[in-house]
């Protein structure tokens, strides 16, 4: 079978309606001296490599760390601060039963003695606890219903490190324990060991000194979303281990300085691995803080948790650490934000949810990528998504080509107040009006031009199987069998809700005979919803938006996609029509000008360019407009009928302001000659012959005087015979 052999693409094949499955176009045809692309070996133990989720990293400036106020850094806690009564056993290793233990109501006491070995306790105090007979207890960081968090000093290393109670079920896992202690990620805290004693496991942490995560004075937003991207590697990592953290939250998450090149980096670590817990293991969950969990009933308590579970207490701890910078919706980014993590941590369910970390890194990779293209970073990134194939089409809506032969056939002549396209226009003042030649493209056209998906490679629930189905939906949709498509679509095993049920049933609702752009809206506004950090979604939206003439969402929705890249050329001209009807012409320019930077819309952009600008000449343009417009039109790349048509538009311009309507007569009478058929010439001709003043030949001028000369007469005559 052949191989797609574009260059851009190359990883798909030639379906047997000569698409290519992998980017949805045609192969490049095999010109001279061109060899046909071979057909692809069969891969051996050499796996596609997939889209990097945390591209987003490399977009953010690796900026120092602004210093941490007393309002980011925690109140330790005091040395002598009781130690909590569950945690609280004889110290003696020959004994280690519980004391200090309350009973019928009545608070334990602090201090005193074993009642079975008699060796004396005092948990008043913390400092100088010692564990396992080497770990000597500086302070209590932190204790809750699965054990204390301890800072302590290693005798025989003489460095500090933190001891860290483990839960009974992994503690009784020497295989799970290992696997902690073989943990090695930046983003994660270095396990060292662990410690038994009295029948307590303790996991020997790294100490690294550094305050909660949390946003501090001076932070950008970015910087935060960044740490969350980190987090979301160190999840990553952690779940290919078949481990699950189960408590991800602000308080286990360490803000830091780390020694760089330059200066300090502000990083990020997780820690406190108390609650950690197996994929396999199916006891119900116990220890996990409920402000960062599902709701109660969700259906992640059931067969126990899922990497879902640490993805939404992520979720959870990215909205607190954003709250202040979601103020204005209308910032580049919010709202894209806004809806990363409301997927993150929706309460319909972990089907609504992102099911793995490189799901939920690549949206905010795109959300990041949103953020940044703002001022002051301005970060402008061409990237290839990894859910949608390419765009090609600039779906310019008219504004990127010279006017269509009908529009000067069609045009109207009015003159004295009478509006007739055959009225004799030879004498008096006339007015050309042609059909607007800007317009929003059909929804045929829009639904034809978006990209299909690629599929999910993160999401399991889409296998070979549904992408076989999808495969029939977009050979139907190529086809333009509407009637058949919707019923393919209903066959795919799709789960209810997924977003690529939606972009499909988007472009049905496009293609349909009676195009149901409301409908397509709700699809795509879902898709939206799924997909936050993707651009194509925004860029269905806008279009939908201008179809249904809701200028100001369309506007959103086309700033935000051509703001983050102007390569999705698409969003550019889009906005640039929205800008003209709305009375921006100017502003129009500035878009196609900025558009034609991008190589492969500059002949489009700069033929835009040209006629926004012409269209706002009129009796008031001066010199300087009519000049700029004739430089726009000798620089443009196009010759024969366009060009030709091009100079008709500069030359009805002129014909506003000078009224020369035998300059526009000729510019038209020289487009007919490229006319297709001899009933387009025939009409152009007889235009241009309408717009022809009357010859005013000298002979013409003497009879004309003549004529005056006999009317004065008479009339004079008359008064004479009048007064006798």
């Amino acid at each position: 079978m052949a191989v797609c052999n574009r260059p851009e693409c190359g990883l798909g094949t030639i379906d047997e309606q000569g698409f290519c499955t992998r980017c949805d176009r045609e192969p490049l045809p095999h010109g001279p001296g061109s060899e046909p692309a071979p057909s692809r070996p069969a891969a051996v133990g050499v796996a596609q490599v997939r889209p990097d989720p945390w591209y987003g990293l490399t977009l953010v400036d690796d900026l120092p760390a602004p210093d941490a106020t007393d309002a980011d850094v925690p109140t330790p806690r005091a040395d002598s601060a009781p130690l909590a009564e569950e945690h609280r056993f004889c110290a003696n290793p020959g004994c280690g039963r519980p004391v200090g233990r309350g009973q019928d109501g009545r608070a334990g006491r602090t201090a005193g003695f074993c009642s079975r070995c008699g060796t004396r306790f005092d948990f008043a105090h913390v400092a100088g606890l010692v564990i396992a007979g080497r770990y000597e207890v500086r302070r209590l960081l932190g204790q809750g219903s699965y054990g204390a968090a301890y800072l302590a000093h290693h005798r025989n290393l003489d460095t500090d490190v933190v001891l860290k109670e483990l839960r009974t079920s992994l503690a009784r896992s020497d295989k799970e324990r290992d696997a902690l202690v073989g943990l090695r990620h930046d983003a994660i805290i270095r396990i060292l060991g662990y410690e038994e004693e009295h029948g307590r496991t303790y996991l020997v942490l790294e100490y690294v000194p550094g305050t909660a995560l949390s946003a501090r004075r001076g932070d950008r937003l970015q910087t935060l979303l960044a740490h969350g991207l980190r987090l979301l590697q160190a999840l990553d990592y952690l779940h290919a281990r078949g481990l699950l953290h189960c408590d991800v939250k602000p308080l286990n998450i360490i803000r830091f300085h780390e020694a760089g090149p330059s200066g300090p980096l502000d990083r990020v670590r997780l820690i406190d691995f108390g609650a950690v817990r197996s994929v396999t293991d199916r006891e119900p969950m116990a220890e996990y803080t409920e402000r960062y969990a599902p709701l109660p009933g969700d259906a992640e308590y059931e067969d126990g948790p899922t990497p879902g579970f640490d993805l939404y207490g992520l979720g959870m701890t990215l909205k607190e650490a954003c709250r202040d910078y979601t103020a204005d919706p209308s910032a580049p980014g919010i709202r894209s934000l806004a809806l990363l993590l409301e997927r993150a941590t929706h309460a319909d369910g972990p089907a609504r949810r992102f099911s793995s970390a490189r799901q939920f890194g690549e949206q905010l990779s795109g959300v990041i990528r949103q953020v940044v293209a703002a001022p002051p970073a301005g970060r402008r990134v061409t990237r290839a998504s990894a859910l949608f194939g390419p765009l090609h089409a600039s779906l310019h809506g008219g504004v990127g080509a010279a006017r269509p032969f009908d529009h000067w056939i069609s045009a109207t002549v009015e003159q004295a107040g009478a509006t007739s396209s055959t009225a004799d226009a030879a004498d008096g003042e006339v007015r050309l009006t042609l059909p607007s030649s800007i317009s929003t493209p059909d929804p045929r056209e829009i639904a034809a031009a978006l990209p299909m998906p690629l599929g999910d490679a993160d999401d399991p629930r889409v296998s070979a199987g549904v992408l076989g189905h999808l495969a029939e939906c977009r050979r139907l949709l190529r086809a333009a069998d509407t009637d058949s498509a919707p019923q393919a679509l209903r066959d795919v095993p799709l789960p209810e809700g997924h977003w690529l049920g939606h972009w499909y049933a988007g472009l049905m609702a496009l293609m349909a005979k009676e195009a149901d752009v409301l409908g397509a809206t709700v699809h795509f506004t879902r898709v939206r919803g799924a997909l936050p950090g993707e651009l194509i979604p925004q860029l269905a939206l806008g279009l939908c938006a201008e179809l249904l003439s809701d200028h100001a969402v369309a506007e959103s929705h086309y700033a935000t996609v051509f703001g983050t890249t102007p390569a999705l050329g698409a969003a550019g001209f889009g906005l640039a029509r929205v800008a003209y009807r709305t009375g921006g012409t100017e502003r129009a320019v500035r878009i196609v000008d900025e558009l034609s930077q991008e190589i492969r819309f500059e002949r489009e952009a700069r033929i835009a360019a040209f006629r926004l600008l012409v269209s706002r000449l009129g009796p008031a343009s001066d010199a300087d407009d009519l000049a700029g417009a004739r430089t726009l039109l000798e620089a443009l790349d196009v010759d024969g009928a366009e060009r030709s048509a091009l100079q008709a538009e500069l030359a009805q311009a002129e014909f506003l302001r000078h009224g020369d309507r035998l300059a526009l007569s000729e510019a038209i009478r020289a487009l007919a000659r490229h006319s297709p058929a001899e009933r387009e010439f025939v009409a152009l001709v007889d235009l241009a012959n309408r717009l022809r003043p009357e010859p005013q030949w000298p002979w013409s001028v003497r009879r004309k005087r003549r004529q005056e000369r006999a009317h004065r007469a008479v009339n004079e005559a008359g008064r004479g015979h009048s007064g006798a």
